[in-house]
């Protein structure tokens, strides 16, 4: 059998060691291209959804019936889980329920329409479920995120803002920043709340609040006493308490799965008809005798001198899963 053999140009042996190299490199046909996500959030009470004028029927340790009155929330430093096990920040869109600003990024989850309990002056009928932008290609397989605002954007101003940090509702004037949570119920037949100095017989409320925030914040000021702002021109404030709920999904698919927020969960250990003092609720006060309760289910480290930070990065928190949509 005669072999015959094949001469190559020198402009062809260059491109064929070109394709060569790119094969190797896996540069042939491999997709580059940033990927659009869409993360969808939901709420629960168990299996039963959650929504304004849907009566929820067993809530807390006295297993009481409520309706929804507000649910809204931020969400900051949501991230995807390669499968590298590195966690890569979604790039957002620019829309009004999200802000990115440097090397931060927040956005608005708002999960009630102002029908039923939650028609009042503090709400409104558009909502917003969902997080969409990019991430550079690859292979994702899990989710981290924060329910709260990062730090850097929670002092900005509110009035003239930009949104969705310009919500006066979420406004919290007493701490000089953002309720990062804003879950609430009405139980059925109301709350009884405890005797006080000029009400030694106890009282009665009909909203048991859940307002996640930042805590002990203060203004820095230089050696001359002005204020110190950051290069946006907003002032710094420093927070004992920061209170960011962590949560990490290690089995996370964005087009299969929902961010689904319990809050049945959230409220099962309170007795969400009873108030032993100080604001409705749990307003994220250091003596409140309703926030150890509420915040074992955040994972956050609660109380006089506590850190305010994620126990255990948010480990053992039960409150956000995935779940098939």
């Amino acid at each position: 059998m005669k072999h015959h053999s094949i001469h190559l140009s020198p402009r062809h042996l260059c491109v064929v060691a070109a394709a060569a190299l790119l094969s190797a490199c896996g540069g042939g046909g491999e997709d580059t291209t940033p990927k659009r996500v869409e993360i969808r959030f939901a709420a629960v009470n168990g299996t039963q959804p959650v929504a304004c004028g849907t009566r929820l029927p067993s809530v807390g340790t006295a297993g009481v019936a409520a309706d929804v009155h507000d649910l809204r929330f931020y969400v900051g430093q949501l991230a995807l889980i390669n499968d590298k096990g590195t966690a890569v920040p979604v790039t957002l869109d620019s829309n009004a329920w999200q802000l990115t600003q440097g090397d931060e990024a927040v956005t608005l989850i708002d999960l009630e329409d102002a029908s039923g309990k939650c028609a009042n002056a503090d709400n409104t009928k558009e909502m917003n479920a969902v997080v969409t932008g990019t991430v550079p290609a690859g292979t994702y397989v899990g989710l981290s995120a924060q329910m709260g605002v990062p730090e850097t954007l929670n002092h900005s101003a509110i009035a003239g803002g930009k949104a969705p940090l310009d919500i006066a509702a979420m406004a919290w004037s007493w701490q000089s920043g953002r309720k990062f949570s804003k879950i609430e119920i009405d139980p059925v037949g109301g709350i009884t709340t405890a005797p006080t100095s000029t009400n030694p017989h106890g009282g009665s409320a009909n909203t048991f609040y859940v307002h996640l925030g930042s805590t002990g914040c203060a203004a820095k000021v230089d050696a001359n006493g002005a204020a110190v702002k950051d290069p946006a021109g907003n002032p710094v404030y420093t927070c004992a308490a920061p209170n960011r709920m962590a949560f990490t999904l290690p089995a996370f698919d964005a087009g299969t799965q929902n961010v689904v927020l319990d809050i049945g969960k959230l409220f099962s250990g309170s007795n969400v008809t009873q108030d032993g003092g100080g604001p409705i609720g749990c307003m994220s006060g250091t003596t409140d005798p309703e926030c150890p309760a509420i915040f074992s289910q955040l994972q956050i480290a609660y109380g006089a001198g506590a850190s305010g930070l994620p126990i255990n990065g948010g480990a053992a928190q039960q409150l956000f899963s995935a779940r098939a949509k």
